[in-house]
């Protein structure tokens, strides 16, 4: 039964990518033939334009479907996945768009209704084939069976991250690494996958040669050190194989394109968003008469302080009292605020940050000096985060949130830093634009913290 219920997911999920495709074909040749090649269809070389035009387009449109994992049918909600498919979508459609410019030579020759009226179509059929494909997934999904093995203290936070997704994963059993390693692996032998979190080495090389045994999946934490060096080639110099840790090195024009690329963006970014970012002022100095943006030292390449620019989104004087991270239902922030920084508008300022040159459009994110003084104290290595220049989005903003722990933020800054390349801003940068709408990247540290350490390090 089991078995069947895995086949006929795997079906519609196979279904759903099909359709998508299908719809992304037959919409992009449908537009181009009613908005720019009238009669095309009446010869080969018509059927031949509009099949390049809607393959082009159905290549884009992938390509971005896999980026934002619009095709995960089963895993993300039915909200998550349609603003999935609508950034996918919607970038596809504004490339054809602009192609079609460029091809015909100026925007009078082409109706930008037809586009949007496209996109729209677009996004009602693929709303309700989301809709009745994740009701059908649904019918045979289980929760995931899961075994945890921790060594770390704060492994609680991870099991919470857990169970906020009851509706994914089912936790069969929860074991310290000194518990008798036979009672583990008979725990493991009724799961599906196993998390080892920060499991000492020993349990971990048993756990590992077992579950590669026997077939089953394994996820494991990895510590700092294996991070800095997790680019790596094997050395034969000797009869004995070793590992050589093997930083890429940055390419030589790599600084040079990227302030380039900081210039150039940031300056355009603040020309288009001018009626945005004026709106929003006259906003905020309405509610409460209080200045407009907030300034604040952050850190930034070698701990060089600056002053980050942002949009006030809590109460004048809100940290009378000391510094400290906003929390959840913290009532320092206005209702103003709370847009604004939901939707990330309250960090756009940062982008004269960036034409100075104090940041860049990805890195990490500053810190401030006395909140990463509280980290050190916990995280000695959280200050090699400052080998780069600070940025406005970057690996840990996307992949993690804003309640992320210090040790977490380090491990994902890290991933870049030893990564980087104008080719991964670029991933993040498109990746940013994916959780702009998402809560949970925003969610605020537990009340009663001052700062990101969770609770069982403070």
């Amino acid at each position: 039964m089991k078995y069947n219920n895995e086949w006929k997911k795997d079906v519609i999920k196979q279904i759903y990518k099909v359709l998508s495709v299908i719809i992304a074909f037959v919409s992009a040749a449908g537009l181009w033939y009613w908005n720019i090649g009238q009669g095309w269809s009446e010869n080969y070389h018509g059927y031949l334009t509009l099949s390049i035009v809607g393959v082009a387009f159905s290549v884009v449109y992938w390509g971005f479907a896999k980026m934002y994992q619009a095709q995960k049918i089963g895993i993300f909600r039915l909200t998550e996945l349609a603003y999935f498919q609508i950034l996918s979508f919607g970038i596809a459609d504004a490339i054809l768009y602009i192609a079609s410019v460029l091809w015909f030579h100026g925007f009078d020759k082409l109706s930008l209704i037809s586009y949007i009226a496209v996109l729209a179509m677009q996004m009602i059929i693929i709303v309700a084939l989301i809709f009745v494909c994740n009701r059908l997934f649904a019918k045979y999904d289980e929760p995931r069976k899961i075994l945890i093995v921790y060594g770390a203290e704060d492994y609680v936070s991870f099991l919470n991250k857990i169970h906020a997704k009851k509706f994914r994963y089912k936790v069969e059993g929860c074991y310290e690494d000194s518990v008798d390693i036979k009672i583990i692996k008979n725990a493991i032998d009724k799961c599906v996958s196993v998390y080892l979190y920060d499991v000492n080495k020993e349990v971990k090389k048993e756990l590992i040669l077992y579950c590669n045994s026997i077939g089953k999946d394994i996820y494991i934490t990895q510590d700092v050190e294996e991070l800095i060096t997790m680019g790596f080639d094997i050395s034969h110099t000797f009869d004995t194989p070793f590992i050589r840790t093997k930083r890429m090195p940055v390419r030589w024009y790599y600084p040079v394109v990227k302030r380039v690329f900081d210039i150039i963006s940031s300056g355009a970014a603040l020309v288009i968003l001018l009626p945005v970012l004026l709106i929003v002022s006259l906003c905020i100095k309405l509610y409460d008469g209080g200045s407009v943006f907030y300034k604040q030292i952050r850190l930034t390449k070698g701990h060089k302080e600056f002053y980050i620019y942002k949009f006030r989104s809590m109460v004048m004087n809100a940290e009378k009292n000391g510094a400290r991270l906003a929390s959840q239902n913290d009532n320092r922030i206005t209702p103003i605020g709370k847009v604004i920084r939901a939707t990330r508008i309250d960090e756009l300022p940062q982008l004269i940050n960036i034409l100075k040159g104090d940041m860049s459009v990805v890195g990490p994110r500053p810190e401030r000096p006395e909140i990463e003084k509280q980290y050190l104290e916990e995280l000695p290595e959280f200050g090699l985060r400052l080998a780069v220049k600070a940025g406005l989005t970057g690996y840990a903003q996307v992949f993690g949130k804003y309640n992320t722990t210090p040790e977490d933020k380090l491990k994902l800054d890290l991933l870049y830093i030893n990564q980087r390349s104008m080719l991964l801003d670029l991933k993040l940068i498109f990746y940013t634009i994916r959780i702009i709408f998402i809560p949970e990247a925003t969610e605020g540290v537990a009340e009663g913290q001052v700062t990101a350490m969770s609770q069982e390090k403070r």
